[in-house]
Order: structure tokens, then C-alpha cells, then sequence
């Protein structure tokens, strides 16, 4: 969670999700007025905090349900949410569930559904999905940000795969299950750089959580010469600019795919 947020502080990748989601709630349900949404893995709330205090800025009603197993994560964001309820009682209702996303059951299904950097854990797509699509209200949509396979991303990939003993899902994966199941869907690239200067400084707290996330594992059990590898393919991958800033390309992925009206899908349209 600190190296998530250690990261996100660092670029503005964020800023250009949460306008692109807005963008398309506008697209699809500028008219509704009340919405019942599900985050799944929701963290501590870094992306969902932003996002449902502008739809409650926009005078909308909200019923908010967060699902993840990190139990930490899910006592931050109960936090926050209890905080935002006494200052919207009479529109904004929540509820967390720290669970895992298979054993979470819901029988109201939702009109939004978010997977925020939260598709890497699922351990098969296609039974995620379907229970994805079992949550999803008609006319529903899913929002889906996934990473691009960059090589920002290279060393928790290898991490990951010596460690745990599995492929993370990545774009281009989500990409291909959903054209072999011919499931129509938009997919927008948002492209931003991350500054990881503070990577290179021994000292910085920073830099630490910043080279954890990246890496996906604690780097302070790294040996000198792993550390310095590390740095090195950083730094061949980045670009530094005369104000001190070193800066590495990121790219993520947003899907979004809308569940048609009953009669729509037995017409085959």
C-alpha cells in the first residue's frame, strides 16, 4: 500500500483515469441520478476516494461497495467512507467486504463496476469475468485499468513469476480474451512517465517504497549487487531532465464494456 501510493505520487496517471471514467459514465449514464457501484480489490481507497466524491459533487446518489482481501486496506477505506456518510447522510451508503473476490456474493447486482489495477490477481480470467458479468446490472458498465506490458514492468513480471509461480495478467491478455469471446468493448491507452529520482537517492524513504512497487518484493533483502542491477536497468529505461527529474514511461489500459438488454442478446445483436 505504501509503494502504491509512493508510486501514484509520482506521476499523473490517476488524474487522467479518473477524466477518462468520467468521460465515459457521461457517455453512458449522464442521466441517472443513482447509482450502485462495486470496486473490486478497492484498497485503501486511492482511486475510489476521488472518484465517488466528484460523482457526490455532481449531486448524485451513491451506494458504494468495496471488496478486497487486504484487511488493512479495507479498514482505510471504511475510514474514509464513515467520514464522507456523515457529511452525505442522505446520499451516500457503503459497504466493505474484506474477502476475496471468489468468495464474495451479492445478490443486488450494480450499475458501475470497477477493477482498478486489480485484474493482476486473478488466478483465471474467464471465471473472473463471469462472475463479473453475473454482478453487472443491464445496461451496466465495467471499467477495467490494467497495465501495459512496458518496461517499467519487466522486473515484477520476472519477480512475480520466480517468487509465486504465475503469469500476471497483463493488457494485451485482457485484450485477447475478449476478442476470442467476441465480447464488444472501448479500450483507451493512457501513456505517462514516472519520476523515480528519488530511486537513486540511498536514503530516501521514498525511493524505497517506489523501488518495492516496482519490483514487487522488499528491496531492502537485496543483496548490493542485485540492488545496483535493479538501478542499472532503471536507469538504461529512463531519461533524466535538467530540473533533476528522472523519468520512465508507464502506460495502462482502460476497457470498458457495457451489459446489453436481455432482448439485445438473444436478438444476437
Amino acid at each position: 500500500m505504501e509503494g502504491q501510493i509512493a508510486f501514484r505520487s509520482q506521476q499523473n496517471e490517476q488524474e487522467m483515469m479518473l477524466e477518462a471514467t468520467f468521460q465515459t459514465i457521461k457517455k453512458y449514464k449522464s442521466s441517472q441520478e443513482n447509482y450502485s457501484i462495486l470496486s473490486i480489490g478497492c484498497g485503501s481507497g486511492l482511486f475510489e476516494k476521488p472518484f465517488l466524491t466528484e460523482l457526490l459533487e455532481l449531486n448524485k446518489s451513491v451506494h458504494f461497495v468495496g471488496v478486497d482481501s487486504n484487511k488493512l486496506g479495507c479498514i482505510k477505506i471504511k475510514e474514509w467512507c464513515q467520514e464522507l456518510s456523515k457529511f452525505k447522510v442522505d446520499k451516500f451508503r457503503y459497504q466493505i467486504h474484506p474477502v476475496e473476490f471468489e468468495k464474495f456474493e451479492s445478490s443486488p447486482t450494480f450499475d458501475i463496476i470497477l477493477l482498478i489495477h486489480s485484474f493482476y490477481y486473478f488466478s483465471e480470467i474467464e471465471s473472473s469475468f463471469q462472475k463479473i458479468y453475473e454482478l453487472l446490472g443491464e445496461e451496466g458498465i465495467v471499467i477495467i485499468a490494467i497495465a501495459v506490458k512496458t518496461e517499467l514492468k519487466e522486473p515484477s513480471y520476472y519477480v512475480n513469476q520466480r517468487l509465486d509461480q504465475k503469469q500476471t495478467v497483463w493488457s494485451h491478455d485482457l485484450y485477447q480474451f475478449f476478442s476470442e469471446h467476441h465480447i464488444s468493448f472501448h479500450k483507451e491507452v493512457i501513456n505517462s512517465s514516472v519520476n523515480i529520482a528519488q530511486c537513486f537517492q540511498k536514503d530516501s524513504q521514498l525511493g524505497r517504497h517506489l523501488l518495492d512497487f516496482i519490483v514487487s518484493a522488499k528491496t531492502r533483502y537485496f543483496s548490493p549487487s542485485q540492488l545496483k542491477v535493479l538501478l542499472d536497468y532503471l536507469s538504461s529505461n529512463s531519461k533524466e531532465l535538467e530540473d533533476g527529474k528522472i523519468m520512465i514511461p508507464s502506460s495502462v489500459s482502460l476497457y470498458y464494456f457495457q451489459k446489453k438488454k436481455e432482448e439485445e442478446v438473444k436478438k444476437g445483436t
